[in-house]
């Protein structure tokens, strides 16, 4: 059953956005509770005057990040 609902805009930046308006059901902590049913807003902001170039930055920023980490775990190796 599809209960979401949205509309699409041109906001003030010229950027698509997205509204969807959806349902989360939510448990609270510990097992013997009922999960609730919230009603959520959800926006998804797409950015038209962006350059191609964009998807390139990021995973150029994700593998700086990486790197790092991955000499880390291979000096933890070789001190074992």
């Amino acid at each position: 059953m599809n209960t979401s609902k949205g509309t699409e805009r041109i906001n003030d930046e010229g950027a698509v956005e997205i509204n969807v308006e959806t349902v989360d059901y939510r448990t609270p902590p510990g097992g013997d509770k009922e999960p609730h049913k919230e009603n959520v807003e959800i926006t998804h902001l797409t950015r038209t005057d962006e350059s191609p170039d964009t998807g390139n930055k990021v995973v150029d920023n994700l593998r700086s990040a990486k790197e790092p980490i991955s000499h880390s775990a291979k000096a933890d190796k070789k001190a074992d």
